[in-house]
């Protein structure tokens, strides 16, 4: 048995004033639909217009009321229906009692059911199953969403985890670079020499800031050939200050220089330290900014 070729256009057009007032066969209504199906579009737009406009023509609607029976063969359609939809959502419940009382009376609600009671008691039932549609519905498209905020919590957390990487790395490298810029800086400032004036045996005072404003540090190296080199970071640029060496004699000048900004450093003669309470570095207002003590 082959099946028949769609219609044309011209025929279609025919058929579907039949089809909207609904005194199509059983098989042809299903010719009709499956040419549809396959035609144009621009042919389906000029058949649903065309149909729409036989809707609603008022002229070929009935001024009878209709018989009360047939609301319940309309509602009966309706439910039969949501039970083949409902069976293709399943296995998901529906509400039990409900969905039972519901089968149990659908088979004679077509021939029995006259009161207006009966009438409440149907559109019960199809607010119960309409309600379940949409719960469900619901549910399937909270569990997408749900699987969508794990897998991207997932792929945040490896993204924030390799930046954590990264930016440690990043600090690694930055800080070996200040280390080596600051070890040109103090080969340019005190010359060739620095590199045998560090290695060579040296006592170590070191040097804390005293003001909350100045985040300063420094440290004087003094060597067993009788001279002295100090270095200090986070000095203001072009202050003058005086290195003093505090005693129970009193203080002795140790030498004067002015700061570099980021890095300062300077050579002096070394004095006798034996006595020294502690080492400071005094501003132009005699103010100490920085005091030393002895590493031991």
């Amino acid at each position: 048995m082959t099946t028949p070729e769609p219609m044309r256009r011209d025929e279609m057009l025919e058929m579907a004033s039949l089809d909207a007032l609904g005194m199509l066969e059983a098989d042809e209504a299903a010719y009709f639909s499956r040419s549809f199906l396959e035609a144009p579009r621009m042919v389906q737009e000029e058949i649903r217009a065309l149909q729409a406009s036989i809707a609603a023509d008022l002229h070929l609607v009935s001024d009878e009321e209709p018989p009360a029976f047939l609301r319940n063969k309309v509602i009966g359609a309706v439910l039969a229906e949501i039970d083949d939809a409902s069976q293709g959502l399943a296995p998901i419940a529906t509400i039990g009692a409900l969905r039972k009382a519901r089968v149990e009376k659908s088979p004679v609600e077509s021939n029995s059911m006259r009161s207006a009671e009966d009438f409440d008691d149907v559109e019960k039932h199809l607010q119960v199953e309409r309600r379940a549609i949409r719960v469900r519905s619901m549910n399937r498209s909270l569990m997408a969403w749900r699987a969508a905020s794990v897998g991207l919590a997932a792929s945040l957390l490896a993204t924030f985890f390799w930046l954590s990487l990264i930016a440690n790395q990043a600090m690694k490298i930055t800080q070996l670079a200040q280390g080596d810029s600051a070890h040109k800086e103090l080969n340019t400032l005190l010359g060739p020499g620095l590199e045998t004036f560090l290695t060579a045996s040296c006592d170590y005072w070191a040097f804390t800031s005293t003001r909350a404003e100045l985040n300063c540090t420094g440290t004087l190296m003094v060597m067993k050939t009788g001279e002295s080199f100090f270095q200090a970071y986070g000095l203001p640029t072009n202050g003058e200050y005086t290195l003093q060496v505090k005693s129970g004699d009193g203080v002795t000048i140790l030498g004067k220089l002015t700061g570099g900004g980021k890095i300062t450093g300077a050579r002096f003669e070394s004095k006798n330290f034996q006595g020294a309470l502690e080492l400071q570095l005094v501003d132009a207002n005699k103010q100490v900014v920085m005091r030393g003590v002895r590493n031991v």
